[in-house]
């Protein structure tokens, strides 16, 4: 295999680069020495601070509800504000659920699961299927085949597996806005669908099972919101549900990309896979502006969250990360970036560089000819 390249160590330390090659200290990050490292506590989980941040979130989306027609209504700035505001709380309770179906919200299963119903089902994410499919993104982080939650193209498949409508459209900066929900949770983009049971995703009784279950629960919202089209109108649904609902998905996948994606991100197959040195692939952003601690550190928190995603609730997050990022730092091996211009960033990101990844074994990586025409 040929080593990474490590010229950018003679320049200034650009932000969100590995300094080093993870694969050269593999065997200082054995997940038994990382996680003696972190204070014991920061593995505590709390069932009432999971709750109270659950009810926190919850109890803000209702406020900003309860808002719109005294203060907001019919005054169109204040409501592109107000959309913003109620999508990214929406995503800020869909990280709650995040929680929930890491098993992290509470020690209790049957806790964890009306809970995890309750944050997801109004966002119209069945929640069992969805913790099955992120449950195989956490254990196969930044593998080139295994790794859904954002599929991975080498040069040599961008041609032959994403068509020139797909590339398109993925490189469109308001794609976010729909493709979630739409491509991913319905249609089954690249796992297959999440609401239908014997679909590909699922494998035995048990899953379809939580899958019908799961769907129903969202369907029942569904429902709800039919009676509030019947009762008011669709234009009053889309303006105070499905607006904010797009920007909640461009926050997910905004998120999501920015905590996998730097130009150097490489991947990993059979032969090379790591679970700790893949890790070392997931980015720590700071958003700034309070964002990160209102989504609960899922930002800021990442590489620990990656390691332990079913050891650390959200709030330990950064009690974990500022113990094991100096050991991280030493090695060489630690990806972050302050980044208070996020939105810029994904833009950018997106745009030049997509979906595309590195091997391990691969040449010095640059982007296939036909962004470097359009970057």
């Amino acid at each position: 295999m040929a080593p990474r390249d490590e010229s950018f160590l003679q320049q200034a330390d650009p932000p969100g680069v590995l300094k080093r090659d993870p694969m050269a200290v593999k065997d200082k990050l054995r997940m038994d020495v990382l996680k003696r490292i972190i204070p014991d506590e920061c593995f505590h989980k709390s069932l009432v601070k999971s709750l109270f941040y659950m009810v926190r979130d919850m109890g803000l989306i209702c406020a900003l509800w309860k808002a719109y027609p005294v203060y907001v209504e019919g005054n169109w700035p204040l409501t592109f504000v107000w959309w913003n505001a109620m999508g990214f709380m929406m995503w800020a309770l869909f990280v709650v659920g995040h929680d929930c179906g890491h098993t992290t919200f509470s020690e209790y299963t049957w806790v964890n699961a009306v809970c995890g119903h309750l944050c997801h089902a109004p966002l119209l994410v069945p929640f069992w299927p969805w913790a099955q499919s992120h449950h195989q993104h956490h254990s196969y982080h930044n593998h080139v085949e295994k790794d859904h939650s954002f599929p991975w193209f080498r040069k040599e498949q961008y041609a032959t597996q994403l068509s020139g409508v797909g590339r398109t459209i993925l490189k469109t900066p308001l794609h976010p806005l729909f493709s979630y929900g739409v491509s991913y949770l319905f249609f089954g983009y690249w796992d297959g669908s999440h609401f239908n049971p014997f679909g590909s995703l699922f494998k035995n009784r048990t899953q379809r099972v939580q899958c019908a279950v799961s769907s129903l629960a969202v369907a029942l919202f569904l429902g709800l919101f039919l009676h509030y089209v019947i009762e008011y109108s669709w234009s009053a649904f889309a303006v105070k549900y499905a607006a904010p609902w797009c920007i909640y998905n461009y926050w997910l996948v905004m998120v999501t990309y920015l905590q996998h994606h730097e130009p150097d991100s490489i991947t990993y197959d059979d032969a090379d896979y790591s679970f700790a040195v893949a890790a070392m692939e997931t980015v720590d952003r700071k958003y700034c502006w309070g964002v990160d601690d209102l989504h609960h550190n899922i930002t800021d928190g990442h590489v620990v969250h990656h390691l332990f995603f079913t050891k650390i609730p959200h709030y330990n997050l950064m009690k974990a990360t500022d113990a094991l990022r100096p050991y991280l730092e030493g090695l060489g091996v630690y990806r972050y970036q302050r980044n208070p211009l996020f939105l810029w960033t994904f833009v950018q990101y997106n745009y030049k560089y997509g979906l595309f990844t590195h091997s391990k074994a691969d040449e010095p990586w640059a982007p296939p000819q036909e962004v470097k025409k359009v970057a």
